[in-house]
């Protein structure tokens, strides 16, 4: 198909690209390009021309194109009229080839998403129901093809059995690169036909002091630094807890309680006695009884640590000795707005079940807006 030397002027070219672009976010949404009001915001150059005659000559040419069947003209009598540009004309598109061609613009751009639905419906060995969620977990790797990537996603198969934590997987997987898999257990469980991923995240590392003298009962802390004061002060054997920090727990207590995605790290400064460590692991994996309390940032983050722990070590409550001078000082107008430390974020708890943090420490955070972060205390 020719195209007409006069539809190779810029101002036909420009109106032609508007459309170009109507009919690319239209086919990106899945849906069919409205009519468009020709404008001086969607075609400056007719608008724009000093002369009428000028006008009219461009718009004979915009006609010609309605009368070859690429595009239409609304009303009917702008179409027939010589200066129809006048009658605030819309353009729809007829044919959508016509104008890629016309324009040189043979196909819109794909997006991430899109390339990638066609490189799982192409490539990945799997059944329609398997790939219709993994269509959902676009992984976009720069200077990657798509398709070399679900090519991997068929070796998944072969890893199955093996003892591998997910980043382990993924650094096998995708030229070492060990986080591509994160966040994508749901879409590793379904090629594998699974109804969980069998691969484990790193296993969460529990700090543990231990008192010499022994321990009554447990004090889970939520922040590294409190953790380290705690360990180092006088009050640390007077107390009478094993003191513990979690790290890498994000809100899934339960991943604390099993061996295989938890493991114990005792401090030096603390009892390696194996009377003791050995009490505390049978405490941990739930073999002995006893009772836990928690001491962390006083802002809901901190609150919602606490109902997870509550999940997995029932009757969990928040340490008074540590929260009440925090409260004082939020209550006596010390404490930061969410938006200074960046908090906005975070989700009010409504209730917990701990008695102490339900009638004294929730109602002050609702009432003030305010919080407090647990390194500002020592004890």
């Amino acid at each position: 198909m020719s195209l007409p030397i006069w539809a190779q002027q810029p101002a036909i070219q420009e109106l032609l690209n508007y459309l170009v672009d109507r009919l690319d976010a239209a086919e990106k949404r899945g849906t069919k390009p409205n009519a468009v009001p020709l404008t001086e915001a969607t075609w400056p150059m007719l608008y724009t021309t000093l002369y009428e005659s000028e006008k009219e000559h461009l718009w004979s040419q915009i006609q010609q194109l309605h009368k070859s069947g690429w595009i239409g003209i609304k009303p009917e009598r702008a179409a027939m009229s010589s200066a129809g540009y006048a009658l605030a004309p819309k353009v729809d598109i007829r044919d959508g080839k016509w104008l890629r061609t016309a324009t040189g613009r043979a196909g819109r751009p794909q997006t991430s998403n899109e390339r990638w639905r066609a490189a799982v419906d192409s490539g990945l060995q799997a059944s329609e129901a398997v790939r219709a969620v993994v269509r959902n977990f676009c992984i976009d790797i720069p200077g990657r093809d798509m398709a070399t990537v679900v090519e991997q996603l068929n070796k998944l198969v072969g890893l199955a059995k093996e003892p591998l934590f997910l980043r382990e997987v993924s650094a096998q997987l995708f030229w070492g690169m060990s986080k591509v898999l994160d966040n994508r257990q749901a879409m590793v469980a379904a090629i594998l036909g699974l109804t969980e991923c069998p691969f484990l995240e790193a296993s969460i590392q529990l700090q543990v002091f231990l008192p010499h003298s022994g321990w009554d009962g447990v004090l889970f802390i939520e922040n590294q630094v409190s953790f380290e004061r705690a360990v180092r002060s006088v009050n640390a054997e007077v107390y009478r807890m094993a003191i513990v920090h979690a790290s890498g727990f994000k809100g899934s207590a339960i991943r604390l309680r099993q061996v295989a995605t938890s493991s114990l790290f005792f401090s030096s400064l603390g009892s390696l006695e194996s009377l003791h460590t050995e009490r505390f692991s049978r405490w941990l994996y739930g073999q002995e009884s006893g009772g836990s309390q928690f001491w962390g940032d006083l802002d809901w983050a901190g609150l919602a640590i606490l109902v997870a722990l509550r999940s997995s070590f029932p009757g969990t409550v928040a340490w008074q000795p540590g929260y009440q001078p925090m409260l004082t000082s939020l209550t006596s107008g010390n404490g930061h707005r969410p938006d200074e430390a960046d908090k906005r974020g975070q989700t009010p708890v409504s209730r917990t079940g701990c008695e102490y943090t339900d009638n004294s420490l929730i109602p002050a955070l609702q009432t003030l807006n305010a919080f407090v972060d647990q390194e500002a205390f020592r004890i």
